[in-house]
């Protein structure tokens, strides 16, 4: 049955071995069942008495052991598993090896690293407390305290672990787990079938995966997802991140949508995203303001279609102007006066209503107004003249009258004596 579940004695060296169920015992019966119990123990690196012999499978395999004593366990070959505390297997090397406390079982296991540990055929731990399990799984040199559990996975480098068939852990502290998957940076990190994280602290998470080397801190989520650019995350099925420092939830062929997103603050200084009822508000009123733009619009346009008449207006007025300036009252800086000479010589100014007349008034008068004046001068000139011919007449009377009295004068004096 290819398997191992007795412990019998063995008279010829004088100590308990662990062998095949058709394997045959001598001596010592009484103490099988206690000696058993301890044999199961020693799998588990616990030390049994030297020159302890081992058959597996088809009985024909063969244990060494060292003076501190190993248990033997292996399949067609000479000491292909051992477990011991001692430096190295003796016998034949190449088909299986122990490092100080370390444990290898397995067909060609070896566990050359201080305290390491190989199980599986062909498993090989080579570094120092370093754990490789499964069939060709292989903790390197290198690779001090790592970990190496799958078919043929792979830690090479300081606390590496890789866990998987075929997984392949290469960078400092890095971890890859799932078959296929590599995490080839410090820190990186692989989970899914074929995932690949290539730059420092960076993770890939899912089928086909990968952070490329040039994408540090980069993040890829989700089935064939790639983030190829610094700082960035690539999330959702076949989603790239190509540009630094962004979130991508799609790709140039690939459109997503965020959803249940909640209101962002709307401030000078915010950074939060908006959602879609944010952006229909803003929407309202950008519509509104595109109608009243339009509206605007043609005002404008009906602007410049007056202003353009207007300015046809002027340009015509400018020539009428122009063509009148021989014809128009003008200022005369000389005389400090509008002028109305035409063609050098003086002119009248007709129409002109009547002006008020008072002590203030300063209202240009029309030849109405001044010919009424006229005639009351006349008038005041005739009469005038009229009085100084009566003043006249009026003085030679007095003159006469005076001349009378003073004859009365004397001729009353003339009396006087007489009477006297």
């Amino acid at each position: 049955m290819n398997r191992i579940f007795r412990v019998l004695w063995n008279a010829a060296t004088g100590t308990f071995v662990v062998t095949s169920e058709t394997a045959k015992s001598r001596g010592k019966k009484s103490g099988r069942r206690k000696l058993a119990v301890s044999a199961l123990i020693s799998l588990s690196s616990i030390m049994v008495s030297a020159d302890a012999l081992a058959n597996a499978g088809n009985d024909t395999g063969k244990g060494i052991g060292t003076e501190n004593g190993w248990i033997a366990i292996g399949e067609g070959a000479e000491a292909d598993s051992t477990i011991t505390t001692k430096e190295k297997v003796a016998e034949d090397p190449s088909k299986g090896y122990v490092a100080g406390a370390g444990i290898a079982i397995g067909y060609y296991s070896k566990a050359s690293g201080a305290s390491s540990t190989a199980l599986g055929g062909y498993s090989l731990a080579e570094s120092i407390g370093s754990v490789a399990l499964g069939a060709g799984a292989h903790t390197t040199s290198t690779a001090k305290y790592s970990m190496a559990v799958g078919t043929n996975a792979v830690a090479s480098n300081l606390y590496a672990i890789a866990l998987g068939t075929n997984a392949n852990a290469s960078g400092k502290n890095s971890i890859a787990l799932g078959r296929d998957t590599v995490s080839s940076a410090e820190r990186s990190l692989t989970v899914g079938l074929g995932a690949n994280a290539a730059s420092l602290d960076s993770m890939a998470f899912g089928y086909n995966t990968s952070v490329t080397s040039d994408a540090a801190n980069g993040i890829a989520f989700g089935s064939g997802a790639v983030t190829s650019a610094k700082n960035s995350v690539a999330i959702g099925s076949n989603s790239t991140a190509t540009e630094e420092n962004v979130v991508s939830v799609g790709s140039d062929a690939l459109k997503r949508k965020i959803v249940n997103v909640g209101n962002g603050a709307i401030s000078e200084s915010s950074t939060d995203a908006v959602n879609g009822s944010q952006l229909f508000a803003t929407n309202a009123n950008v519509t509104q303001n595109t109608t009243d733009i339009a509206a605007n619009t043609d005002s404008i346009n009906q602007n410049t279609t007056d202003i353009a008449t207007n300015t046809t207006n002027i340009n015509s007025l400018s020539d009428s102007v122009t063509t009148l300036t021989d014809d128009a009252l003008l200022w005369d800086a000389a005389s400090g006066a509008f002028s109305a000479k035409h063609n050098g010589s003086d002119s009248k100014l007709t129409n002109l209503a009547a002006g008020t007349l008072a002590a203030d008034s300063t209202d240009a008068v029309n030849g109405s107004q001044l010919f009424d004046t006229n005639e009351k001068v006349d008038k005041n000139t005739a009469d005038i003249a009229t009085n100084t011919d009566s003043i006249n007449q009026n003085t030679a009377d007095i003159t006469a009258n005076t001349d009378s009295i003073n004859q009365n004068t004397t001729d009353i004096a003339a009396n006087t004596t007489s009477i006297n």
